[in-house]
């Protein structure tokens, strides 16, 4: 798995996680801002500088891996920010290594689903292995970010997106789809840890919002934040905004260890 670090000399770590189609580079609004933190971010298999590797369980070996650079640059604890289809992956190295989990970002959280998106997920899920690749991720960007102000955040996950091989495309959205079936687990170490959690989400990611209200609900003492006028990619289309809201919180569990109220 590829990988950078950001040294900035404080006693925090920040793990950054892109979603689909991105690579570290989608995290470029974020690394300056978070100058009171060590980066460490990562290219998730099949994006950036990292290989596809055909065998199963993609998830939970994304997780191992992510642990392995961990002990290898020995950082004992990490606080989070993910993106998207890297909320998956953060859940998953919650689950496996909690112990390593100080704090949760869950930017454009793509779990919980309903019945009606679960279906429309196994339609495009299946519908992937007929529509040819250069007119599937054009789709599934105009579907996850519909509206004239999304066009940045279009624009770029389409243009990173192309950059993949079919086969990682394919193998994430299968995960994307298995994982929705594995939130219960998720959500209950992250209860049992006492790990705190701050959702964030454009308050236009409509095939997401309710999913996230729902999470909200089922971890009571997380932290909800939805940005007004803002689709999938808050972390691009909002990036001030977002920055400013994911400090703050990331501040605030560093001085009280708990889940700090925002507005």
């Amino acid at each position: 798995m590829n990988y950078e670090i950001y040294n900035n000399d404080s006693s925090e770590w920040v793990l950054l996680i892109h979603g689909l189609g991105g690579s570290i580079r989608t995290w470029k609004y974020q690394i300056k801002d978070l100058k009171d933190f060590n980066i460490i971010a990562v290219d998730l298999e099949g994006h950036g500088g990292s290989e596809i590797d055909r065998r199963r369980h993609l998830l939970e070996r994304t997780a191992s891996d992510i642990n392995d650079i961990l002990v290898k640059e020995n950082i004992e604890k990490v606080n989070i920010i993910s993106l998207s289809l890297g909320t998956l992956v953060a859940s998953e190295f919650a689950y496996q290594y909690s112990e390593k989990v100080k704090s949760i970002v869950l930017a454009g959280f793509v779990m919980n689903l309903s019945i009606g998106y679960k279906t429309l997920l196994a339609f495009v899920e299946g519908f992937k292995y007929i529509i040819p690749k250069k007119f599937f991720y054009p789709m599934f960007a105009n579907i996850m970010m519909p509206h004239k102000n999304h066009k940045k955040s279009r624009d770029f996950f389409i243009r990173e997106s192309v950059k993949m091989k079919s086969k990682a495309f394919r193998m994430w959205l299968s995960e994307l789809f298995m994982a929705q079936f594995k939130l219960k687990d998720y959500i209950r170490v992250i209860r049992e840890k006492n790990i705190p959690v701050f959702l964030i989400s454009g308050k236009e990611d409509y095939f997401f919002v309710n999913s996230v209200k729902g999470t909200h609900k089922k971890i009571s003492d997380s932290t909800l934040c939805f940005i007004e006028k803002c689709g999938h990619v808050c972390s691009i289309e909002k990036y001030e905004l977002f920055n400013s809201l994911v400090i703050d919180f990331l501040n605030n569990v560093k001085a009280t260890g708990t889940r700090p109220a925002l507005g």
